[in-house]
């Protein structure tokens, strides 16, 4: 990949970090109650999927959605704004788990698998509207084995759906490894109903960003879905305050370390190929750390939903 463009996806992948940062920090002065679930470690997925998606492209996520709202083009002020209980992109009725964009055609759902078949939804109307565009079904690895997202790839292929299925392995269903709750690997499920599947390491930015790139051009071209693997590894436990005692403290070390970090992988081939100094790239830093904090700042500064409104928008006649 050329050197600028490097960057640029560094300058995202840096900006995804400190956003979820700053919302761990949230959770953790009691600023946002309930479970949190943060995609620190995984931002090199979105960051490039974002590179590719189009307008009207929809984007269907998990429980872990921030940075695929990111990508998506989801206003971030709102969305933290929701995410902080404030009167933000959902009024407070979504929370960080049932974030909805209609205007980006992003939305998120904490039931696991889900993201499929409300993804092949959005596909189906593509395909009819013959806009050239896709839906991406974000899913980790633990979703795959839900008898929904099978039978979502199954009506896929038969229907001619264009719908990109995402899956960002990181290894673990909560819990429990991939090693212990999934037979045969991932890229079988697809391959099964006749579905092409890219394989990426995650620590790797040209095998990402092929994947991603030609699973996308390969829906957009044939009106037909396809998957991507991509192996990534999340940095916090399953949520925030998991104990996270089912991994080995040295394998999370060496993941979070400046040979398997992506970030920190980036950040020092920046360096060594003289793209900018290390003046240079701190400023970069400390620029997308400014305007994530900003973005907080003016979503702080949101007011509380109405308590008048709790019942607007539930039922069909409000």
């Amino acid at each position: 990949m050329d050197p600028h463009q490097t960057l640029a996806v560094y300058e995202v992948m840096y900006g995804m970090r400190e956003f979820e940062s700053l919302v761990g920090e949230g959770v953790a002065s009691g600023a946002i109650h309930g479970e949190m679930h943060l995609g620190i470690g995984q931002e090199i997925v979105a960051a490039v999927l974002g590179r590719y998606l189009q307008p009207g492209d929809a984007v269907v996520s998990t429980h872990r959605p921030h940075l695929h709202g990111l990508a998506a083009g989801v206003d971030p002020v709102p969305m933290l704004a929701e995410i902080f209980e404030r009167d933000g992109l959902n009024h407070g009725k979504g929370g960080h788990m049932h974030l909805f964009d209609q205007a980006k055609s992003f939305m998120c759902t904490g039931i696991v698998g889900a993201s499929a078949p409300l993804a092949a939804g959005y596909a189906l109307r593509q395909r009819l509207d013959q806009r050239g565009n896709l839906s991406v079904a974000v899913a980790g690895d633990g979703a795959v084995n839900q008898g929904g997202v099978a039978e979502t790839m199954n009506l896929a292929v038969l229907r001619g759906l264009p719908v990109l299925f995402l899956v960002e392995d990181n290894g673990y269903g909560i819990s429990v490894s991939t090693q212990k709750s999934t037979a045969g690997s991932l890229r079988h499920r697809a391959e099964a109903v006749g579905m092409p599947v890219r394989e990426a390491n995650g620590t790797s930015l040209e095998e990402v960003d092929d994947a991603i790139r030609d699973s996308i051009g390969y829906v957009r071209a044939e009106v037909m879905p396809a998957t991507a693997v991509v192996r990534v590894y999340r940095f916090r436990g399953h949520y925030e305050g998991d104990a996270d005692l089912y991994r080995d403290a040295a394998e999370k070390n060496l993941a979070m370390s400046a040979v398997r970090d992506p970030l920190l992988i980036l950040r020092g081939r920046i360096l060594a190929d003289e793209t900018v100094t290390a003046s240079e790239l701190s400023q970069l830093e400390d620029s997308a750390r400014a305007r994530v904090t900003a973005w907080r700042d003016e979503a702080l500064a949101v007011g509380l939903p109405a308590p008048a409104s709790a019942f607007a928008g539930v039922f069909a006649d409000e």
